[in-house]
């Protein structure tokens, strides 16, 4: 092996190490506030030290994980502050992409997309646990009509953090079928082509998802930081 290959494997294992240890962070196998020791990871990732101490500290510049003197690394604690500036950059951004979608949107893209949600309907008052998408596809489908790189690029830079919040608050009892309803008003106000009706539903939609994921943190007795 030469000597110039050695830095490009030592920067893979590292990026493996950082995607796995994000990875489980952002399934909530790695609970906010649990410890992570050195150690530990190099037992559940199989690697040495080296790679896994430059994930924790890509990790660490990204906040997804802490590292004091006294307690060593662990996972971020969820904080009031984040959750609520994390939202506003969604709903700042997604209101903004529902928007310009409003006029590129095709036809034959907002009947598939009416015909898939209709399908959710019957799934989701049966056993709304067992529907993995209550429509969010239709996220995904506005960026791509939007067609703004710049916005994708933002999103990208957040979503990963948000992903968290989504998957605590989309287990929410009653919240996949609210979050299906909400979807539906935004595809109907996409279909009439109204600008300012599909922000809004839009906005409102991001601040539903909001409220009942700090409703939620807050019932369950969860201690926020405001700092």
């Amino acid at each position: 092996m030469s000597t110039a290959e050695t830095p490009r494997i030592k920067q893979s294992l590292s990026f493996i190490a950082y995607e796995k240890i994000k990875a489980m962070i952002l399934n909530m196998e790695l609970q906010p506030g649990s410890s992570l020791t050195e150690m530990w990871l190099i037992g559940k990732l199989d690697m040495s030290r080296t790679p896994i101490r430059e994930a924790l500290y890509r990790l660490q510049q990204e906040r997804f994980v802490e590292l004091t003197r006294h307690k060593g690394w662990y996972v971020s604690e969820i904080k009031l502050r984040d959750i609520q500036e994390l939202f506003v950059i969604r709903e700042a951004l997604e209101g903004i992409c529902a928007r310009h979608a409003t006029a590129r949107i095709s036809d034959e893209a907002l009947t598939k997309m009416e015909a898939y949600l209709d399908s959710l309907e019957s799934p989701l008052l049966a056993n709304e646990e067992a529907v993995v998408d209550p429509g969010d596809t239709l996220h995904d489908l506005i960026f791509t009509y939007a067609d703004n790189q710049l916005i994708n690029t933002m999103m990208a830079i957040h979503l990963e953090r948000l992903r968290i919040f989504h998957v605590i608050a989309s287990n929410l009892p009653g919240r996949k079928l609210q979050s299906w309803r909400e979807h539906r008003e935004i595809l109907y106000a996409l279909k009439a082509r109204d600008e300012d009706r599909v922000e809004q539903t839009m906005r409102r939609h991001i601040r539903s998802s909001l409220d009942s994921l700090l409703q939620d943190l807050l019932q369950k007795n969860q201690t926020f930081n405001a700092l």
